[in-house]
């Protein structure tokens, strides 16, 4: 296989974020978007919001930063609205 450019991962990524959020969509599950409402934030339980994050925590972010985006992708495209 040939090395991937970020330009194609990016690519891949986001034409995967654009069916997952259509088939989000298209399911119009309350369950389903209840449960992507309850990962599109991180919950790190600290009491100190200046406390320094524990390693791998990055991912986390991230994981739920995407989350959130499908999320957001599934009810514009349920609500008629053109992507942002």
């Amino acid at each position: 296989m040939t090395e991937l450019t970020s330009d194609t991962i990016e690519g891949r990524l986001i034409a995967q974020r654009k069916v997952l959020a259509r088939l989000v969509a298209l399911a119009g599950s309350d369950a389903l978007r209840d449960w992507l409402d309850e990962r599109s934030t991180m919950q790190d339980h600290q009491e100190d919001p200046g406390a320094v994050p524990a390693p791998g925590i990055g991912i986390e972010v991230a994981l739920a930063e995407e989350i959130r985006c499908i999320r957001d992708e599934a009810d514009r495209l349920r609500d008629g609205i053109a992507p942002g």
